[in-house]
């Protein structure tokens, strides 16, 4: 694990950087939110999240509650359009976050716009991820796709899927690192909610690199680690993809 790259780009960071002396402390909780908002709403909905919890995210992360937050916007799978993601330190940051958080949001809003807002919320979604381990190449790069892969791995075997993850697939990711194909990876590890148990998020600075990638990282497995590729295929017995993009403030 790269403890420098976990500050500079875990979870792709969009809307702000670590403070500096908080390099030492990586986070160990993702609270992940799936909204689908309706297409007439985007719009509104990203001007809010620009202009009130932006704001606040921020005095919580200066404050040192949170580790770092962002938002993407779907790109291909799910039916969610919107993710929101925390990185917490721990499970009582966490707790404190949402008490402080919509205290101080819902005091910016006036009480029409909070109704509006929460209004746009058609469908949502919690989860609560363990990080597991964090490689990014050094300097991490800006990201602008999450390729997000999630596994329902029987709970047998669990403990070896993670060893397959970090003895036999890790030197592949690596290799996609150092060809400059992959921005890096983060793998966690299920503690709340959704129907999956293991979690793989990967970086990438283009649709075209997604793209390389896959072929390169699925022809390596399938040629030069047979059985391990087939042992991992065989391990899980559903999985879901979906790609998302980083919200800007100049749009969705």
């Amino acid at each position: 694990m790269h403890r420098a790259a976990i500050c500079l780009a875990v979870l792709a960071l969009v809307c702000a950087g670590p403070l500096a002396g908080q390099e030492e402390r990586p986070p160990a909780h993702v609270y992940e939110a799936f909204h689908r908002i309706s297409f007439s709403d985007l719009e509104d909905w990203n001007r809010a999240y620009w202009e009130y919890t932006v704001p606040v995210l921020r005095k919580l992360q200066e404050e040192g509650l949170i580790q770092g937050f962002g938002q993407w916007q779907h790109e291909t799978g799910s039916q969610y359009n919107i993710r929101f993601s925390v990185r917490t330190y721990d499970w009582a940051s966490l707790g404190a976050f949402w008490g402080e958080y919509l205290t101080r949001l819902q005091a910016e809003m006036s009480e029409a716009e909070w109704t509006a807002l929460n209004r746009m919320i058609v469908e949502h979604q919690d989860e609560i991820w363990d990080i597991n381990s964090v490689t990014f190449a050094e300097p991490a790069r800006q990201n602008t796709h999450i390729y997000s892969a999630t596994f329902r791995v029987n709970f047998a075997d669990i403990e070896e899927w993670d060893s397959m993850w970090s003895d036999v697939m890790a030197p592949v990711l690596q290799t996609a690192i150092d060809g400059g194909i992959l921005n890096g990876w983060v793998k966690l590890g299920h503690n709340t909610g959704g129907p999956h148990n293991s979690k793989v998020l990967f970086f990438f600075d283009s649709w075209d690199d997604i793209d390389d990638f896959w072929g390169t990282f699925l022809g390596t497995m399938a040629e030069e680690h047979t059985d391990d590729w087939a042992r991992i295929t065989d391990m899980f017995v559903s999985h879901d993809d979906v790609i998302w993009v980083p919200t800007t403030q100049d749009g969705m």
